[in-house]
């Protein structure tokens, strides 16, 4: 008699268990570091007067302006590729939303070259060097 009672204990327990989805994952480190190089689509070489700014946004659809979390401002940037390091703030929860690192590129007073396409950063990528390509401005 005792047999069937433990089966369906374990049958429910079973089911229970597969039902749901309980996050046991120890929440990470809200400090983070994003590393790359930013690279122009079309060759050249930067004037001296250069900037490269990369900065990470959180650009939630709900919020009708831009958050920067963190953002390096690298002048006379030298030649292409040029190597970012932008450290920011980010639990886990607002990465698993994903949130976006964007490069900029300026000189002569003008902003010259951006990155078109939105670039995700998230929990599954935050760990691996990204590669950041701007086009030029269309004027």
């Amino acid at each position: 008699m005792k047999t069937p009672i433990r089966l369906l204990a374990l049958f429910v327990c079973t089911f229970l268990a597969a039902c749901g989805h309980l996050e046991m994952t120890p929440e990470g480190d809200a400090n983070r570091v994003v590393t790359g190089t930013v690279n122009l689509r079309v060759p050249t070489d930067l004037p001296a007067d250069a900037t490269v700014l990369v900065r990470v946004i959180d650009g939630a659809r709900a919020e009708p302006t831009l958050r920067v979390l963190g953002e390096q401002a690298i002048t006379r940037a030298g030649n292409p590729p040029v190597a970012y390091r932008v450290e920011f703030r980010a639990d886990d929860t607002l990465l698993r939303r994903g949130v976006n690192i964007e490069a900029r590129v300026s000189f002569g007073g003008q902003l010259r070259y951006y990155n078109i396409n939105a670039i995700g950063l998230s929990l599954g990528n935050i760990d691996r060097p990204v590669v950041l390509v701007v086009d030029p401005v269309k004027r």
